[in-house]
């Protein structure tokens, strides 16, 4: 075998989240014949911490692009100032005629481009530019931000891990998520709340959140409210593997990591129409976005054990596109395609 090639992430490696989930699947399984390193763009913290982070990220990008530059550069993005950042390090790489994978991660992106006109045409100038490869995380996805040279490839899924659903405690609901509007947290609340008045003994754990947080702080445990932070792996995986559905009731999805973990591993998928396309047969949508709505979904999949089942039988099939070995394979081809296309 020759000498690898280098392929260099630029994003929010440190940070949490589903972009950082992603960033360190590819640093993890980078494809055959390339090596994966990276820059980190991002902390959690203070604005001031934010900014620092960023001044050392470009200092550290302007450096390696002089002294050693990669083969690619595999740009993270999501919405408002992750872009602002991204924008400024394609231009970077643009001037040291280095190739450039833009992936696009947030699912409102495209309503992005919508409010801030000013970003849209960054965004198209940017992601046309003979050395760069814009890419989406789906079909659906690619269509919202209507760009016809996209590549599209999904957000990656651990290895296959089918849980025996008997093993499961079927009451047990969890939603992995940052603590955004967008993402449900309030609709998962009142719907648990909801089901439970119904006499279905739920709990609901939410990741991302504290028990101080505005959302949760007059309810706990007792009312089937379960805050409990940021996680470690280990904690995620544990509530992966034990739940009975994860739920999903966000206004916008790209790929969420965390459908892809559940359904690798069995756990059923309730979600918005923000995941329609992407469960296969181990989820259901529910189309709108109310309380009455939910519990009546949920409620179905409580009152009928054998559908649960066959939801949780489902899920890895679901994903087996998804895994490190399919990906890595995918994101190989498009690396030498985009060189091919340079330097032809």
């Amino acid at each position: 075998m020759g000498e690898l090639r280098t392929v260099l992430h630029i994003g929010p490696v440190e940070s949490k989240g589903g972009m950082q989930a992603t960033i360190h699947h590819h640093l993890k399984h980078p494809p055959e014949g390339w090596k994966t390193e990276s820059i980190n763009t991002h902390v959690d913290g203070s604005v001031l911490s934010k900014i620092n982070a960023w001044r050392s990220a470009k200092k550290e990008l302007t450096k390696r692009l002089r002294e050693n530059p990669p083969d690619i550069a595999h740009i993270h993005t999501a919405t408002r100032f992750s872009w602002w950042r991204k924008s400024r390090a394609i231009k970077m790489c643009i001037s040291a005629k280095v190739p450039i994978i833009l992936q696009v991660h947030a699912g409102n992106f495209h309503q992005f481009l919508l409010d801030k006109p000013s970003a849209s045409t960054s965004f198209s100038e940017l992601a046309n530019h003979p050395l760069v490869t814009p890419v989406a995380l789906t079909p659906r996805h690619k269509e919202e931000i209507g760009l016809s040279n996209m590549a599209v490839i999904g957000s990656p899924a651990p290895p296959i891990k089918q849980i025996d659903p008997s093993k499961r405690n079927r009451t047990d609901l969890i939603l992995l998520a940052r603590p955004s509007p967008i993402k449900g947290h309030k609709l998962a609340i009142s719907t648990v709340l909801k089901l439970r008045k119904q006499g279905h003994p739920v709990n609901l754990y939410l990741s991302g959140i504290s028990p101080s947080h505005a959302w949760v702080r007059p309810l706990g445990p007792a009312d089937g409210i379960n805050a409990l932070g940021w996680l470690t792996g280990d904690e995620k995986n544990e509530l992966l593997e034990n739940a009975g559905m994860l739920l999903i009731p966000s206004k916008f999805e790209g790929m969420p990591v965390s459908a892809m973990e559940a359904l690798s591993c069995g756990l059923p998928v309730v979600s918005s129409p923000a995941c329609d396309g992407i469960l296969g047969d181990a989820g259901i949508i529910v189309e709108k976005l109310d309380s009455n709505s939910w519990a009546d979904a949920i409620a179905d999949i409580l009152n009928d054990e054998e559908k649960w089942r066959n939801l949780s039988k489902a899920g890895p099939k679901s994903v087996s596109q998804q895994t490190p070995q399919s990906l890595g394979k995918k994101w190989a081809a498009l690396y030498e395609k985009s060189l091919k296309e340079v330097f032809n």
